[in-house]
């Protein structure tokens, strides 16, 4: 089959958590041995992905509707932000398509499944970065026929498909899971040696948590436990790293007034070299994030043998089983326990060593396999109709 694949926005790799996944997918699906034909969409002025025989990569263009001009202009040119993705799809003979992100500016009238790893904006609809008018309801306006017009949609877990059925009402057949894999980011990368030094860290002498500053990461609750580790006298700093999203100016405020500027480390956006070398020199990486239902961070700790410590929601469970040890995410003290209990040698090494056979299972390759499969196992029903046509319903 053609099979079409709309990646998103690879303009600014960095700033964007989810095309870790969506860039593994893609390198690992290009490596890939199929009879399956691709042509891959996205946003971006550079393609960063190597020339393949059975790929072809097509970039979209943003319109913008212009504020004034002294010539007449076709205002229907303008209604998508983008020249239609639906009409490029039936251009290119599309026979299906697999959608990495969200795709929510117009209807496709051609079969595809839709990859939705959370709704998080519906679960979670008090937190500030979900509450806003505008984001609401752009997504709910398009996600409800998006979600309902994919032929299948593919999720992490169970807990997401219950989500997803609940909140969506689609029919739980057509609902596939699948574990979510370990970005392939991490399996050739060289760590930068003089991290620590640059940090001023030391090994084995702070606590990781890699996430964006969003409000549900819940970032407070470890500057909260850090200051009950300060009480303790127990030897280990906080580090966060990532981008801000409007809640870090708080964050900084509440260490200032806890007087724990010593306690806690603040980062932007890390090199990647940079992080693999703080995930293999940290105690722990805890990851106390209110939305779920799976974590990358967690796979990508477990790679390089750091403990994991997880908020004890249902999807985490599912994700990891036995591999982290899981604390509520809204009690600091709990937090704290879990991480002394990794003093005992026992358990740390116990849930390292399930790590280890959990990343094993969870590989970019095994993913594609399950996703091949799937495209294979639909070819038989898209042989109902023309692969070469577009279908005339006169």
């Amino acid at each position: 089959m053609k099979i079409g694949i709309f990646l998103g926005d690879i303009k600014k790799p960095k700033s964007v958590g989810g095309l870790t996944f969506e860039l593994s997918f893609v390198n690992e699906l290009l490596a890939h041995k199929t009879e399956h034909e691709f042509v891959i969409y996205y946003f971006g002025k550079k393609n960063i992905f190597k020339p393949q025989q059975n790929a072809k990569f097509v970039p979209l263009k943003y319109y913008k509707k212009p504020e004034f001009s002294l010539f007449p202009v076709d205002i229907k040119l303008y209604k998508t932000p983008f020249i239609s993705l639906n009409h490029k799809l039936k251009k290119d003979n599309i026979n299906v398509v697999f959608f990495l992100a969200p795709y929510l500016h117009e209807h496709i009238e051609i079969p595809y499944y839709a990859l939705t790893r959370d709704v998080a904006h519906r679960v979670l609809p008090h937190f500030p970065e979900y509450s806003s008018n505008s984001i609401v309801e752009k997504m709910e306006k398009k996600l409800n026929l998006f979600l309902v017009g994919a032929s299948k949609i593919i999720t992490c877990n169970k807990v997401a498909k219950k989500d997803i059925k609940t909140l969506y009402r689609v029919i739980e057949e057509n609902i596939i899971t699948m574990n979510l894999p370990y970005p392939n980011w991490i399996k050739n990368i060289k760590e930068n040696e003089n991290t620590l030094k640059k940090y001023s860290l030391k090994e084995n002498n702070y606590i990781l948590y890699p996430a964006q500053f969003w409000a549900h990461k819940n970032h407070i609750r470890l500057i909260l436990a850090a200051q009950i580790m300060q009480e303790q006298n127990i030897n280990l700093k906080v580090v966060f790293c990532g981008m801000d999203r409007g809640n870090k100016k708080y964050l900084i405020q509440q260490v200032e007034e806890l007087e724990l500027k010593d306690n806690v480390l603040f980062l932007d956006y890390i090199p990647q070299e940079e992080l693999a070398s703080l995930y293999k020199n940290a105690y722990a990486t805890v990851y106390p994030c209110l939305a779920g239902p799976d974590s990358i961070v967690a796979l990508e700790a477990m790679y390089f043998n750091c403990p994991v410590l997880i908020s004890n929601h249902l999807g985490y469970n599912e994700q990891l089983k036995k591999a982290a040890l899981y604390f509520n995410p809204l009690d600091e003290i709990d937090i704290v326990e879990k991480i002394l209990m990794l003093n005992d040698l026992a358990i740390k090494d116990d849930i390292v060593s399930k790590g280890e056979v959990l990343i094993k299972e969870n590989t970019c390759k095994n993913y594609i396999d399950k996703f091949i499969n799937e495209m294979d196992t639909f070819y038989l029903t898209r042989q109902c109709w023309s692969l070469e046509e577009s279908y005339n319903n006169k």
